[in-house]
């Protein structure tokens, strides 16, 4: 299975995404994961849903409407958490825009599957 349909899955599992949700269909592509986490909400209700009050949940905008700046503002706080609370090396840790902009979603997806080690092992 690729891994972003193994991301999508465990997102799924975490109660993050809704267990229909687009990413498990026979047709789904790595974009609309990648359309689902790009406004950096439901990566920090990932980090709260794994270990609850890891993240201030007032930090977060949860209708960034698209917004970059709100959308990155997310993002950032995402992987300052990973980095600060979860001891992720800033090598596992992906750029904003590597998601924002859809540039590289396999590091997106790898940093992924890194949390999900640390809490699947």
């Amino acid at each position: 299975m690729e891994q972003w349909r193994q991301c999508g899955r465990w997102l799924i599992d975490c109660k993050v995404l809704p267990p229909n949700h687009r990413v498990v269909w026979p047709s789904a592509v790595v974009f609309d994961l990648a359309q689902a986490l790009r406004d950096g909400v439901l990566l920090c209700q990932l980090l709260h849903n794994l270990s609850p009050g890891s993240i201030d949940l007032k930090d977060i905008n949860f209708r960034p409407q698209m917004s970059q700046f709100l959308c990155l503002k997310n993002i950032r706080t995402f992987l300052k958490v990973c980095h600060d609370k979860f001891g992720l090396r800033s090598s596992e840790l992906f750029d904003p825009f590597d998601l924002f902009d859809v540039r590289d979603f396999g590091k997106v997806s790898g940093l992924l599957q890194a949390l999900h080690a640390m809490w699947w092992p």
